[in-house]
């Protein structure tokens, strides 16, 4: 089938733990994503796509290295251009890469000198293209590094093949890519500003004020002073943007070439006060795509965000009163018609899902999941959101549970990762 979007999130590349980190996970998402969207499943086929969508946390650029995120980066983008013939890309930009990618873009717009930091900004609905009918377009060539973690610019092959088909169209976006496709109203999210410790940050900044963990482990002092709950919806989804900046860039920190910085150590005290690390997945039989209408049979293998009597996972609970009001504002400044049906995808969590808020307007919900193994004995949710031509949803739910490297299987590979450095 050709597809209109096809959208997937925290895949860290470059983390041991990904899955997406190995070869033979690429090798299996390449594998699925053929059956799944290729005319009857043949996967000497590609399909087509409109429009890729990467919704934030793509690369490890907090907790893994340059190098890296380069090879992993890299090698995951030409996985997905052998599956598919890809028009357009558009990156959003997630919790794990703002400081390291976001911010230094920014600088290099801007024309700053290098240690100056930018004034917080947003990108419009469409976001800003680096590369145009597969010819740089970035102004002040402020999306090289970015063009180099994807495509090896200037020399690898993936961005030999771009420049010599001249069919690609990669943009980078933040807060959110919105478009209007089939009477609806697209958003994609990483959800970065609907956070728990971005809504609610002050357990954080008890837990590092009274027992010093920042100057404990590191040197660096996190900004725990945003709250997101005392911006105004009439300032958009800027002042959403200037209210989270200094938490979220102190609280991820570029790694720069430090495979394993402190903040690795910090992250991972906080997700396990969190208890993240608790949840636990059986790992689903088989891979299988499903319709939106079949989602609700299934809900043991795709958890839904909102219950038949109403009530909201968290995430949305949060998004729903601390960022549609902004959002909805945003889009109204940006000549987007606030009041279409919407469908709002996004990541973060990690726990993948589907949903619907009845409201004013209707809003279809997804989470994308995660391809990250953070406890060994539980399979997590690696889902990729699509929609086809004719506007109909899809949720890919892709199972690791036969995928072996040798002799182990993957997901076991991929969690001694995570139990070591727990």
């Amino acid at each position: 089938m050709n597809l209109k979007f096809l959208a997937i999130s925290d895949t860290h590349l470059g983390e041991d733990c990904s899955l997406l980190s190995f070869p033979h996970g690429r090798q299996h998402l390449w594998r699925e994503l053929r059956r799944a969207f290729s005319e009857k499943g043949d996967l000497t086929q590609p399909f087509v796509v409109d429009e890729l969508v990467l919704v934030g946390d793509i690369v490890e650029r907090t907790l893994a290295s340059t190098s890296q995120i380069i090879t992993h980066g890299n090698a995951f983008v030409q996985t997905l251009g052998s599956a598919a013939r890809i028009r357009r890309a558009t990156y959003l930009i997630g919790n794990h890469e703002r400081a390291g990618i976001w911010t230094e873009y920014l600088g290099r717009r801007e024309g700053l000198k290098p240690g100056q930091l930018p004034i917080p900004d947003i990108t419009g609905p469409e976001g800003e293209l680096l590369v145009r009918y597969g010819r740089r377009c970035d102004p002040n060539d402020a999306g090289e590094d970015i063009l180099s973690i994807f495509f090896g610019y200037p020399y690898g092959s993936a961005w030999r093949g771009i420049e010599r088909t001249g069919i690609l169209d990669f943009a980078i976006a933040n807060p959110v890519y919105a478009t209007q496709f089939q009477g609806r109203t697209y958003v994609f999210t990483h959800g970065t500003h609907f956070r728990p410790d971005v809504v609610q940050p002050e357990w954080i900044k008890r837990v590092i004020d009274h027992l010093q963990i920042d100057r404990l482990i590191g040197h660096l002092e996190i900004d725990s002073s945003c709250d997101v709950r005392r911006v105004a919806p009439s300032q958009g989804l800027l002042g959403l943007e200037r209210e989270v900046t200094g938490f979220v860039d102190t609280l991820w920190p570029n790694s720069m070439n430090v495979p394993t910085p402190w903040t690795d150590q910090l992250w991972f005290l906080i997700t396990a006060l969190r208890g993240r690390l608790s949840r636990h997945r059986p790992s689903p039989p088989d891979s299988r795509v499903f319709s939106r209408s079949e989602l609700a049979e299934i809900p043991d293998r795709i958890p839904r965000l909102v219950d038949e009597d109403g009530a909201m996972d968290g995430s949305l609970r949060r998004m729903a009163q601390y960022f549609l009001p902004h959002l909805t504002q945003s889009l109204h400044d940006w000549g987007l018609d606030p009041c279409l049906p919407m469908t709002l995808v996004y990541g973060d969590t990690h726990g993948g899902g589907w949903g619907q808020l009845d409201g004013d307007r209707s809003i279809r919900v997804y989470n994308t999941g995660g391809w990250t193994v953070g406890n060994p004995k539980s399979h997590p949710a690696c889902q990729v959101f699509a929609v086809d031509e004719h506007g109909e949803e899809y949720l890919l739910d892709v199972s690791f549970k036969d995928v072996r490297v040798g002799g182990d299987n993957l997901l076991e590979l991929a969690g001694r990762d995570a139990e070591n450095r727990r």
